[in-house]
């Protein structure tokens, strides 16, 4: 009889499993299961902070390829989860922009004015919380509309 498991490629021969961090055989009484893998209680840490995530709480969230504690989730990707533009929740595998301390789903960031998405690289303005790529800042169109008249004689 076969005892490994054909959907976890991390089970060993007679049940026993090996850890998604070290890879050695998980031996402890005691094992955590992330991210559809297992770990050693040691083993399983905040990518950032380091704090055995075990000992913090019985959830932890991948992004990134990091694996994070719910602190250091929020510091790097916003407090609340929701996207500051439709107010849905963010699922911690999907990317995401990030401004201000406010998180935006790729498809909701967009300029306000002609809608055009912005992309890593563009250059663009926040004004009063409001998305403007940069020939839509509506502090340059406000300034031209109010620039004196010239003509070319």
């Amino acid at each position: 009889m076969n005892n490994t498991n054909p959907n976890n490629s991390r089970c060993l021969q007679g049940g026993i499993r090996s850890c998604g961090g070290c890879g050695e055989k998980i031996l402890d009484r005691f094992l955590l299961l992330a991210l559809d893998q297992y770990w050693h209680v040691n083993c399983l840490k905040c990518s950032c902070c380091n704090v055995r995530l075990g000992e913090v709480g019985s959830s932890c969230y991948a992004k990134g390829g990091m694996i994070l504690c719910k602190n250091d989730y929020v510091k790097l990707y916003g407090s609340s989860g929701a996207c500051a533009v439709c107010a849905k929740l963010i699922p911690a595998t999907e990317f995401v922009m990030k401004v201000l301390g406010k998180v935006y789903h790729i498809d909701c960031f967009n300029c306000t004015t002609c809608h055009n998405p912005l992309v890593a690289g563009d250059r663009f303005h926040v004004v009063n919380g409001r998305l403007f790529c940069e020939s839509d800042d509506p502090r340059l169109l406000k300034q031209q509309l109010h620039a004196p008249k010239q003509t070319v004689c």
